[in-house]
């Protein structure tokens, strides 16, 4: 097979669901979806000895690469990886290696098995540098924040040149983002070595294995001779300059001459903050002293002779660490001011963050500003603000949630979601701004979409007219713990998790903790009935006699009354259960992992088999007395109100992350890549356009004529109907 050979779709595709064996024989690596492919190989996301185990990342090679040099290159990469992992002290800054072996696949068109080296790698859940510079809008990071994330490349690099390692690829795209301890953290990865070199000037961006705009001169030289740390010093310091004005150090046209981009890099001007100024974050653009400083230290470490740049990467770091930190903690603002369309944050420490003030999207939505969370002297809002019962009608709230009784009849409902059901009917915009990656693990949005809650790592918020709030955290919810928030019928939030965590957030203040003895139990999923029954469901430790289902966790359901517990339960034939809802026709049903479906019977729970493979992670039910349910790998199935299943097409493999049936009897789902679909005839189709995201959609909301979702890096997008 060659790189064009279309067999190799086929057997992209054939991996999913496979299980491979480390090199020890005894550890396997479960195989999900696809979420990437390279020059020469795949990367799927997979599991860790179990189909429920921890999540990690498995590269490999494509059988058309499978030759002696990108064989060795991968080898290689792998060697560097294992010995970078295996120190008596790993860096944190850089990706970790766990295995590397050779799997025998079955050949999908039958023949010999193929042999498909691969690498097993940490999953870091979260973005690269490269998506949150193109959200930025064209301007920098606030300030502390590069310095943050540049402290954190620099000792990534420190730790893989004492191995005597160069690391020759160092861009945006391989810079790993993602949140540990309620902390951005910066992870380096994709060493350069497993990429093909190929000299075809015009089709690749990159020449002798470099990236161009980020790989110095002495990098497209035959034989690489004077590549040494130096040349990553160079790259440093692009990614560096591109943080702080939000524009690469040196760009170039898609398509252009790669060999006119490395002479531009060897014989024009360095680049400097002080010409893109009105570009740089608010605390630095107004002190020419501290420009200039930044200016002198990136011009020598952008020297095009290598021999003229700093000698090391923490020698460059040093040298623009105090103006940075200066730019940070002496800011003259006073706490969030609003001053040139930027928004200053207090932070606790002192220093200053920039973050998009509120400005204008579309209609009157506007921009997020960056959510910090207050401390416990901060108040909720008043209760009528998201209150269970339906309110007026408020500037932003969605079209459509307050329908009209005037008689448009049938023929123009029927009319109406033909058109609804086209995606180039639909026109969407981003209604609030990313904050941070991961700043959201779950939301919910209340009725007619006008608010919405979120939690995660920092704390707790409320998003009302274009803008997270944030919101006191109960002093015995930890975050770590937390899995999910909901909303009460009385328009009140439950936050729910690990160690039988559940706690309802008062609208007046305060909390009301939801006592469940055994702290084992994990909650995963939530259903709050108008009858003020509320049934939360997950896992806990299986101890019982052999099964046959894999795991050694229970799906459990945990049914209160207020905040009464008055039910728990075990399905024991299931391993973990994520979500819940009750039929029209009254029956409990609850979904999980595997394709579990679980009914709910006088405080039994009956296990109805697996609907399918994947696993299923939220379910709705229908107008007709039904559901529909949603998971993993884009798995969508309906279910009757006999409990009939049926499998659903699906216009995407990503995950399916949230569920939302409109008053108008229309599903909607949200899923990874910011990717919202519309549930017709059976089918589900994409209808979001491209909005330059990558986030993930935690909640979404529905009406006949507008969709609003939430996305785990805390923006908001909005479809409407033309």
């Amino acid at each position: 097979m060659n790189a064009n050979d279309p067999r190799l779709s086929t057997v992209r595709d054939s991996l999913r669901g496979v299980v491979l064996r480390g090199s020890s024989g005894t550890v396997t690596y479960h195989l999900r979806d696809c979420i990437g492919e390279g020059g020469q190989g795949w990367v799927f996301r997979a599991t860790w000895d179990d189909p429920g185990g921890v999540p990690v990342i498995v590269k490999v090679l494509r059988p058309d690469a499978v030759g002696n040099e990108s064989l060795r290159r991968f080898q290689r990469e792998a060697e560097v990886l294992r010995m970078l992992s295996t120190q008596a002290r790993p860096n944190p800054y850089v990706v970790r290696f766990y295995d590397h072996a050779i799997a025998h696949v079955p050949a999908p068109q039958g023949g010999e098995p193929l042999a498909l080296p691969f690498t097993v790698l940490e999953y870091v859940h979260g973005t690269n540098l490269e998506h949150v510079l193109k959200d930025s809008g064209g301007r920098g990071l606030a300030v502390e924040r590069a310095r943050r994330l540049a402290r954190h490349i620099t000792q990534a690099l420190e730790h893989v040149h004492a191995q005597k390692i160069v690391h020759r690829d160092l861009k945006p795209s391989n810079i790993l983002l993602t949140i540990e301890g309620g902390q951005e953290i910066a992870k380096v990865t994709d060493f350069g070595l497993v990429k093909l070199v190929d000299v075809n000037l015009q089709r690749t961006a990159a020449l002798a294995g470099a990236s161009l705009g980020y790989a110095p001169p002495e990098q497209y030289e035959q034989g690489n001779q004077r590549v040494s740390a130096r040349t990553d010093v160079f790259s440093l310091a692009s990614i560096v300059y591109e943080m702080l004005c939000g524009k690469p150090a040196f760009p170039f046209r898609e398509g252009e001459n790669p060999l006119l981009i490395v002479t531009r890099i060897l014989n024009s001007p360095r680049p400097q903050l002080v010409k893109v100024r009105e570009t740089l974050p608010l605390e630095l653009a107004g002190r020419s002293d501290l420009i200039d400083a930044l200016d002198a230290q990136l011009r020598r470490a952008l020297a095009a002779d290598p021999a003229d740049r700093h000698e090391s990467a923490a020698d460059f770091f040093q040298s623009i660490e105090p103006t940075l930190r200066s730019a940070s903690e002496e800011s003259s603002l006073p706490p969030r001011s609003v001053i040139s369309g930027h928004e200053m944050t207090r932070k606790d420490d002192g220093s200053a963050q920039s973050a998009p003030a509120a400005v204008v999207v579309r209609g009157s939505a506007p921009k997020m500003s960056a959510v910090n969370v207050g401390p416990a002297s901060s108040v909720y809002p008043a209760q009528s603000q998201y209150a269970g019962s339906q309110p007026a009608p408020v500037p932003g709230s969605l079209p459509g949630s307050h329908p009209s009784s005037g008689g448009s009849g049938l023929r123009r409902a029927q009319r109406e979601n033909e058109a609804a059901a086209q995606p180039a009917a639909w026109s969407w915009s981003i209604v609030t701004r990313s904050v941070a990656p991961f700043t959201v693990r779950s939301a919910v949005i209340g009725r007619n979409a006008e608010i919405a809650f979120g939690v995660g790592p920092s704390g707790i918020a409320q998003w009302h007219r274009g803008q997270w709030i944030a919101l006191p955290t109960p002093p015995m919810v930890d975050l770590r713990a937390v899995r999910g928030i909901t909303l009460l019928p009385t328009g009140e939030p439950l936050v729910y998790g690990d160690r039988a965590l559940a706690v309802r957030l008062l609208a007046r203040g305060g909390f009301e903790v939801w006592n469940v003895p055994d702290t084992e139990i994990s909650f995963l999923g939530c259903f709050a009935e108008e009858t003020g029954v509320t049934t939360l469901v997950g896992e806990r430790p299986y101890r019982g006699s052999p099964r046959s289902v894999a795991g050694n966790t229970a799906g459990v359901l945990c049914q209160f009354a207020g905040d009464r517990l008055t039910l728990v339960t075990d399905a024991p034939q299931t391993t973990r259960l994520n979500d819940a809802t009750r039929l029209t026709g009254g029956a409990f049903v609850a979904c999980g992992d595997w394709g579990a479906l679980v009914r709910l019977e006088m405080g039994v729970a009956e296990h109805l088999g697996p609907l399918c493979g994947g696993h299923l992670l939220k379910v709705a039910r229908l107008p007709d007395g039904g559901a529909v349910l949603v998971g993993a790998g884009g798995h969508a199935l309906s279910l009757s109100a006999k409990l009939e299943h049926q499998l659903e097409a699906v216009q995407t493999t990503r995950d399916l992350l949230a569920i939302h049936v409109g008053e108008d009897g229309v599903a909607w789902a949200g899923s990874a890549q910011t990717r919202v679909l519309r549930r017709t005839g059976g089918n589900w189709v994409r209808m979001s356009g491209e909005l330059g995201l990558s986030s993930s959609v935690a909640a979404v909301y529905a009406t006949a004529r507008a969709v609003r979702a939430v996305c785990d890096d805390g923006a908001v997008i909005e479809g409407l109907l033309a």
